[in-house]
């Protein structure tokens, strides 16, 4: 009803009327009774009439302020959803801008040893994730099989396989991967090799009688022709007998993190001194 068009009219005709009848009474001071009624019964319309107005204006008011709070709602959790992601793209860059200044850094220091190019991970296979993976340079870079793939933590893997622009590298977690390695601190030799399904490496052909205990340091021994000596493997976390007990066998814990590896170096040329 408060929404028709004809009860609106009506009422502001009313009202007009009425209006129109109290302006021609003028500053009489005496009325006639039929005045004084009409008067009476006219100020309770006009008291309702303005409440009516008043409660139709406060609606309208709320409904407007609940339609500007939602659409400042709307703005605002946009404007938070743009901030979180620009947020997030930061603290990327940040992490990465990390990363790269470590690799220069171990870049600088190695540079007596090694010439590194850096490289990018662009592929690994979730079947496969302890055995290889891919990376974005290739033979157009100077990349060839069998160069040796490291981080400033440790040793990653060898390069197996190329094409022009990307590279295949095996991981030493690979239960094909096999590396000449020694105990930093008492000199014992052994091999490296992976296990092919944990962060884990396990190195073999320990004599029993080796000084040998968890937490020495496992690094390249530089026998055979691929791997150069000196460069981190990882840490002892476990040592026991073969089952033969003329031999020991130690679990390694690789230095490089194999889970998240996002850029590695590749060593194209070892130097004289090493």
């Amino acid at each position: 009803m408060l929404r028709s068009k004809a009860f609106w009219g009506f009422l502001v005709l009313l009202v007009l009327i009425l209006g129109l009848m109290r302006a021609t009474i003028g500053d009489r001071q005496d009325i006639s009774l039929a005045e004084k009624l009409l008067r009476d019964a006219y100020a309770p319309l006009q008291v309702a009439v303005y409440k009516v107005r008043d409660y139709i204006g406060g609606i309208e008011t709320a409904f407007g302020s609940k339609e500007m709070l939602a659409k400042r709602n709307l703005e605002l959790s946009r404007k938070l959803g743009r901030l979180k992601y620009e947020n997030q793209v930061l603290l990327e860059y940040l992490h990465e801008n990390q990363r790269l200044r470590d690799m220069l850094e171990f870049k600088e220091k190695t540079a007596d040893s090694y010439d590194l190019l850096a490289a990018r991970v662009i592929a690994r296979s979730p079947e496969l994730w302890y055995r290889g993976l891919s990376i974005d340079r290739g033979e157009a870079d100077g990349i060839n099989k069998d160069m040796v793939v490291i981080t400033p933590d440790g040793l990653v893997g060898r390069v197996i396989a190329t094409s022009a622009h990307t590279a295949e590298v095996m991981l030493i977690t690979d239960r094909e991967s096999a590396v000449g390695a020694l105990v930093q601190e008492t000199r014992t030799q052994g091999l490296v090799e992976g296990l092919g399904e944990r962060n884990q490496v396990k190195m073999i052909d320990i004599p029993y009688d080796a000084p040998l205990k968890e937490g020495q340091t496992v690094v390249t021994s530089g026998l055979g022709q691929v791997f150069p000596k000196g460069i981190r493997v990882g840490k002892v976390l476990k040592v026991a007998k073969e089952s033969n007990g003329l031999l020991k066998y130690a679990i390694v814990k690789p230095a490089a993190n194999l889970n998240s590896l996002e850029e590695v170096f590749v060593i194209t040329k070892t130097k004289a001194n090493q």
